[in-house]
């Protein structure tokens, strides 16, 4: 639903599945082209799964990545960002072989680029809008694998999202505000903020990532995963006043939008102050907010979607539903797809 990237960083086109330049890494790319594979992370590798026909997913191969949490593609490059503090910020894998992925290069933690815990990412025209948990809002240029041209603004940032000219934020400085990019490289802080009905405090789940609130938009309004309060909440995006809300009765592990409604993945936790949460992925009508479908899970932890069809993760592996009938309806499960989180590419 959403986030992530609704799954990072690039080497020289944009990034995301079908090669979409317009994308959130937690959201489907809206393509309506089948899938060729699905990209899941696991806090050990990165697993590639053929489910070019839903109903067959077929392991293909995998590559070793340490605390491995969030990923995203392009069709060429899958971004990989890791939860350790000793391992990097980001893998970046060449996929052009989807059956011999092999790291290509590798983007260290660094006090100075203040490269420490990617939580969300969206491109835009070879620039990347990252989020990083512990450092803000970080601008780079994707086309260049050093990721040079680096602003940094401002607080812990969580999640971002698009709309027409305007990136907004959830960060621990301002809540949830908006960026104009009509310069790309160049964000502009627009004034507008929401500091009051957004939670902006992330929550350890080592090794396998964060806990934190989602941004995703239907291209009208904002739609927030809080996590305090296990809520979705609606806003308007020019003034981020609060519409609407529902509660999810769980903490969200990714969120993402499609074709009207939202999806969003739940686990319990460890960790104070999350611990009872709902455990699986639901289904919301965004037309009024209210609770479609529902399927419980275990540690349910990623989801991506295309077409009638949604790709969730949990510990017991890749499950993968068709939503034609806005309904769960299981095609397949394949044990060895667990995950944490998911993209879809070619």
């Amino acid at each position: 639903m959403k986030t992530i990237l609704k799954s990072i960083y690039i080497v020289a086109i944009t990034l995301f599945a079908f090669g979409c330049s317009d994308n959130s890494s937690s959201s489907s790319s809206g393509s309506t082209v089948t899938p060729q594979y699905a990209y899941i992370t696991d806090g050990v590798e990165l697993k590639i799964i053929d489910v070019a026909t839903p109903t067959v997913p077929i392991f293909v191969n995998s590559i070793a990545i340490n605390t491995s949490y969030f990923v995203s593609v392009s069709p060429n490059v899958a971004y990989v960002a890791q939860y350790d503090a000793v391992a990097s910020y980001i893998s970046l894998v060449d996929i052009s072989n989807p059956s011999t992925p092999l790291i290509a290069s590798t983007i260290a933690k660094d006090n100075t680029l203040a490269f420490s815990l990617l939580s969300d990412m969206y491109t835009v025209n070879g620039v990347g809008y990252i989020t990083d948990t512990y450092r803000g809002l970080h601008v780079v240029d994707i086309a260049n694998s050093t990721f040079s041209s680096q602003v940094n603004l401002g607080g812990d940032a969580m999640s971002v999202t698009k709309i027409q000219n305007k990136l907004f934020v959830i960060d621990q400085a301002n809540g949830l505000h908006s960026y104009d990019i009509t310069v790309p490289g160049s964000p502009a802080v627009t004034g507008v903020t929401n500091n009051t009905d957004i939670d902006t405090g992330s929550y350890g789940d080592s090794p396998f990532g964060q806990y934190h609130s989602w941004v995703e938009t239907d291209g009208t309004f904002l739609y927030v995963a809080n996590t305090i309060d296990k809520k979705i909440k609606q806003f308007d995006a020019a003034t981020l006043t609060l519409i609407n809300e529902v509660s999810i009765e769980g903490y969200p592990t990714a969120f993402a939008i499609h074709n009207g409604f939202a999806y969003v993945t739940m686990k319990a936790s460890v960790n104070a102050p999350l611990q009872t949460s709902y455990d699986g992925v639901r289904m919301y009508d965004l037309a009024s907010l209210s609770l479609i479908d529902m399927k419980p899970l275990s540690k349910t932890s990623g989801i991506a979607l295309n077409g009638n069809n949604a790709y969730v993760t949990d510990s017991n592996g890749l499950h993968i539903y068709d939503i034609s009938s806005n309904s769960f309806v299981l095609q397949s499960s394949l044990p060895i797809g667990s995950g944490n989180f998911i993209a879809l590419g070619q």
